[in-house]
């Protein structure tokens, strides 16, 4: 099956609220780094971003 890419259809600037927490033990194998979450004003967890995957590619 071919995967299609639609058009976005849709887009908007909001408000949330981000964070910055750390994770990992420190070693190699479970390094530490930032995590980064995002919160709605009325404290929903909407995503979080785990900067280790930044480095895989």
């Amino acid at each position: 099956m071919i995967e299609q890419n639609l058009p976005v259809t849709s887009a908007s600037i909001i408000e949330v609220i981000c964070t910055v927490s750390y994770r990992g033990s420190g070693t190699e194998e479970d390094p530490l780094r930032p995590i980064l979450n995002y919160w709605s004003k009325d404290g929903l967890l909407l995503a979080e971003h785990d900067t280790i995957f930044d480095e895989i590619n």
